[in-house]
């Protein structure tokens, strides 16, 4: 009789224990993403809008400041007449270029924006076209996922430059023989132009932010 109670619980803890244990979900990403965006397009449009029309005031106020000097040169006006209006161009100089560095700014940071933008888009249509070849071949050959695997998303820190330290130099290591490049499969290819794409993304944003 003991042995029986014994045998029932044990199974009825068996059966809990399956009930408990759920099968791995399919690997996903979020279908779409809260991004913040700084300014509309409006405001883009108007910012390149000043930013046309301030360059032009720049160079003009530029070339008064040219004349001026010339005027003086030519005794056409005083030193002080050309230090007063030297001054007062000068103001409007440095207020010009105040808008430029604005209106640049909002602009570069509107690029970086919408570079962010397309960047997240291309790597979740990636995602979404190698994700459903593995759900193909899993079909195919009566496979399911046997656990799940997390992968924590965080950003590679920047390196810190160190100072190089004086040593001995030694002679290099001799030069092992490289062993034969093994034979790429297609999953390995469509990785690899993933890669790729991704760099070309990043370099893209790069360059943005030197130019602004």
């Amino acid at each position: 009789m003991t042995f029986l109670l014994f045998k029932r619980k044990k199974r009825e803890e068996t059966k809990n224990t399956s009930e408990n244990e759920k099968p791995p979900q399919p690997t996903s990403i979020p279908l779409s993403l809260k991004i913040e965006k700084s300014f509309t397009v409006e405001d883009v449009n108007r910012a390149r809008s000043e930013l046309r029309v301030s360059s032009v005031e720049k160079e003009i106020l530029s070339e008064s400041l040219t004349r001026l000097y010339e005027a003086a040169a030519e005794g056409r006006i005083t030193p002080e007449e050309r230090d007063r209006l030297v001054a007062k161009y000068r103001e409007q100089l440095s207020k010009i270029d105040s808008v430029l560095d604005y209106n640049q700014k909002l602009i570069s940071l509107y690029e970086l924006e919408e570079a962010r933008a397309e960047l997240i888009k291309m790597f979740q249509e990636k995602f979404y076209e190698v994700n459903k070849k593995i759900e193909e071949i899993r079909r195919k050959i009566g496979l399911t996922p046997k656990k799940v695997a997390e992968v924590k998303l965080t950003p590679t820190p920047t390196p810190t430059l160190t100072q190089p330290t004086t040593k001995e130099s030694k002679p290099p290591p001799a030069e092992k023989p490289s062993p034969p490049t093994p034979r790429r499969s297609k999953a390995d290819e469509e990785l690899e132009k993933l890669r790729q794409d991704l760099q070309k993304e990043l370099e893209k944003l790069e360059q943005i932010e030197l130019e602004g």
